[in-house]
């Protein structure tokens, strides 16, 4: 894992946002926590963007994609700074993507903080349906 080009900025990012930074399945997973206490699993992706470069896909699950109606995770869509709402695999997941070269570490401190927060503020909106 930490000979991704990216991942010494994920290891500074992390021990300077107090977050913990791991791993599930070959993915980098950032554990943020959140104000009530719990804590909020981003997971990153890479892929190649429609131009050819380096790209990471940030993720956190918010409901089981039932729970979601379309509408809804649209108009939500819509309204999100900074991400959006997806399916992936069924559930539905707050997003975001970033070029690696054309980011920084004080850009992706505020999209994972933003990320979390409304992915919580989601999954629990959604929950309580």
């Amino acid at each position: 894992m930490q000979e991704r080009p990216y991942y010494s900025l994920f290891d500074q990012m992390c021990r300077s946002s107090g977050w913990v930074l791991g791993q599930d399945k070959g993915e980098i997973v950032l554990g943020v926590p959140q104000e009530d206490g719990t804590q909020v699993s981003i997971v990153v992706n890479e892929f190649q963007d429609s131009t050819g470069q380096l790209a990471l896909r940030f993720w956190s699950p918010v409901a089981p994609a039932d729970r979601v109606p379309a509408d809804q995770a649209l108009l939500v869509s819509y309204q999100l700074p900074h991400c959006t709402l997806g399916n992936r695999e069924g559930q539905i997941v707050a997003t975001a993507t970033r070029v690696v070269n054309f980011t920084t570490q004080a850009d992706l401190t505020h999209l994972i903080q933003t990320l979390s927060y409304y992915a919580h503020f989601y999954g629990k909106h959604f929950a309580a349906q």
